[in-house]
């Protein structure tokens, strides 16, 4: 088979997604809500944002409006689409445009501004359809905000929805929908998949779009999508052959109590669809790539150390330019510096004579790098002649000889201690693949836990400079907070760079202080070229006794609050990359009802931290998450926003209460 050529390649891809956009905005706008609102089509304009995306999108609503809308229906519909592009791009550079309620809210408004107009002496029950679906058109946006850069599950499932709703008109056999079929598809899908609560929430909302989608239909959809879901996620656990019949019997069933229209159509949609699923499930199921299925829990821990160590590798090391070296023509520009600026020949040698100067120069230059020292010889005779301070001059270049050839053998042994250094990580990880060891957490009467969290950047930057992590390795419960030097996209990459390799160590089964030495050493060798470096505070507790320690590379301090007191931890140690220190470790107890409070020093520094203490010793529970917006809201009166700041908070409810972990 010919291969396609790359630039082709190239221009597929950029042509797809614009395509797609015009093509979806325009299909979706034959999703009506009671014939008359199209809420898919303008959320998929507001999602798009402004500039070429937004114009497509707004382009495909426009056309929408014509083909699928009566004359008023379609005008009100593209006068709300063009009202929603032009606030995005109004609003764009603004901090409120990046609220994430924002063009919800902006949508949903537009929608209302453009269609109360026309409803001032209308019923209520026509109000009421409006508002729904603005409440559609709200909640679409808002689960669509990254689908053009990352799409998820629930944007997919959201866009099949609604393109059920678009498709629902089309008859394949009868009175057999294709919209109903995909949405049967969809449900069941969720249903096999999902948890049972999120299962039957998901298809009950999907069947509710169908009803609402029929001028003057009832809840039939929804409550089938959503008792047949609830079927099939009870037999899936323990029969799981019956999931999919018992799916299709009780839609069926709900079809015929319900009066459906047409019954027998309902249980086929559903049959249709169960018997295009299953294979395709199975497919995408068998040929999903490895890379992406869940790995095992026994999985060797030896060969994800030597994965972790070929990360680390690579992240540091690989690809890494080598640094040229110095040029031998800066020891005739020192010697010059040194003799020729105070010389009565100087504008004559220097800037007259400049060529022959410098090319006498260039035929001395391999010879006393050979040599290792300056000989008159080997000077051209009309340069050593002309030359008045002549004996002065090879002085100096001997003198400077003798540096540029110490500097250059120190150059070069350092070159070479970090290349064994890099070697060495490299064969660690080569060794480390050869070995397969298992790890066995044994993991006694773990105690519950709560986690809360929360990231806020400095003014004016997109990405947050700090980073957090929380996770498990057995019986070990590890938080972990790393504050990149600096602020924006360089300080987010070094320390998500530093949380992702230590957490890659720490979940292969390397323990806490010679993990963070390895990579703190890390960090040493690569910061002699970039000068970087990031604090790392990490705490690892036992959840069998709720023994802890806390290690720290140049971090804020840490806080325990035990009933009403609260202590705090500091370390004195520099960040990670600057010295070559073991972390600084601190063991502590924490037991049910204590809260661990982390931070970076954007937050809170050792100096003025009493503020922070007292609202942390008044604090008298709730969520964490609670605590963590609280902490971030309060030093923003404190600090403003002049920095990066992070809050990573643990909670050990007291015995009996629900401690799950909660990110």
């Amino acid at each position: 088979m010919k291969r396609i050529p790359p630039k082709w390649l190239r221009l597929f891809k950029l042509l797809a997604v614009p395509t797609v956009q015009v093509t979806l905005s325009f299909l979706l706008t034959a999703g009506r809500l009671s014939g008359i609102y199209a809420p898919f089509s303008l959320a998929l304009v507001a999602a798009a944002g402004p500039r070429l995306p937004g114009l497509l999108c707004l382009a495909g609503a426009g056309a929408g409006s014509l083909v699928f809308l009566d004359f008023q229906s379609g005008l009100r519909h593209f006068a709300a689409a063009v009202l929603i592009y032009a606030a995005n791009t109004s609003f764009y550079d603004t901090k409120l445009y990046r609220s994430p309620m924002f063009r919800s809210a902006v949508a949903a408004g537009m929608m209302l501004l453009v269609q109360s107009i026309y409803l001032l002496h209308r019923s209520t029950e026509q109000w009421m359809l409006c508002l729904i679906s603005a409440a559609v058109l709200a909640g679409c946006v808002r689960v669509w905000r990254e689908l053009w850069q990352k799409p998820d599950k629930p944007s997919i499932a959201l866009l099949l929805a609604a393109t059920a709703v678009a498709a629902q008109p089309v008859a394949l056999l009868g009175a057999v929908s294709l919209g109903r079929v995909l949405a049967a598809g969809l449900t069941l899908w969720i249903a096999l998949d999902a948890a049972p609560a999120v299962a039957i929430s998901a298809s009950a909302a999907a069947g509710l779009l169908l009803d609402l989608a029929i001028p003057g239909g009832y809840l039939l959809f929804s409550v089938t999508y959503g008792a047949a879901a609830a079927a099939c996620a009870l037999c899936r656990d323990r029969f799981r052959f019956a999931a999919v019949p018992a799916f299709c019997l009780t839609a069926g069933l709900c079809a015929v109590v319900f009066r459906a229209d047409v019954p027998g159509a309902v249980f086929y949609e559903t049959v249709v669809a169960g018997f295009v699923l299953l294979p395709l499930r199975r497919r995408i199921h068998t040929e999903l790539p490895a890379p992406e299925r869940e790995k095992p829990a026994g999985e060797p821990f030896l060969h994800r150390s030597a994965a972790a160590f070929r990360d680390l590798y690579d992240s540091f090391f690989r690809g890494t330019p080598a640094e040229p070296p110095e040029n031998p023509s800066v020891l005739f520009d020192q010697a010059a510096e040194r003799v020729c600026r105070g010389c009565v020949l100087c504008s004559s040698c220097w800037q007259q004579n400049y060529s022959s100067t410098y090319n006498a120069f260039n035929d001395a230059c391999p010879k006393l790098l050979q040599r290792g020292w300056a000989d008159a010889k080997d000077f051209p005779l009309y340069f050593s002649s002309r030359c008045v301070h002549f004996t002065e001059f090879l002085s100096a270049v001997n003198v400077e000889l003798r540096a540029f050839l110490m500097r250059r053998q120190y150059r070069q042994r350092l070159l070479d201690v970090r290349r064994e250094a890099q070697d060495q990580y490299q064969q660690l990880g080569e060794a480390l693949a050869s070995t397969a060891v298992h790890a066995v957490a044994n993991v006694t009467s773990p105690m519950g836990y709560r986690v809360g969290s929360a990231l806020r950047p400095k003014d004016g930057e997109r990405l947050c400079g700090d980073q957090l992590a929380t996770f498990e390795v057995g019986s070990t419960l590890y938080l972990l907070l790393s504050d990149g030097m600096g602020s924006g996209e360089s300080a987010h990459r070094e320390s998500a760079m530093a949380v992702r390799l230590l957490q890659q160590f720490l979940e292969a089964g390397i323990d806490p202080s010679p993990a963070l030495q390895t990579l703190n050493g890390a960090l040493h060798l690569r910061g002699e070229e970039g000068g970087s470096f990031t604090t790392i505070d990490l705490l690892a507790m036992e959840r069998s006794t709720g023994t802890a320690t806390v290690y720290k590379y140049g971090a804020a301090p840490s806080y325990i609050k035990r009933t009403g007191t609260v202590t705090r931890i500091t370390g004195r140690n520099l960040p990670a990359g600057l010295q070559r220190q073991p972390p600084e470790a601190t063991r502590v107890t924490l037991q049910p009802g204590c809260c661990f409070v982390m931070i970076s020093d954007g937050v809170a520094d050792e100096e003025n931290d009493e503020w922070l203490q007292n609202l942390i010793a008044g604090w008298q529970g709730g969520g964490a998450d609670g605590l963590a917006a609280l902490i971030l809201r309060e030093s923003r009166t404190r600090k403003g926003l002049s920095d990066d700041c992070a809050v990573l908070i643990l909670q050990l409810p007291q015995p009996g209460e629900n401690g799950k972990k909660q990110v």
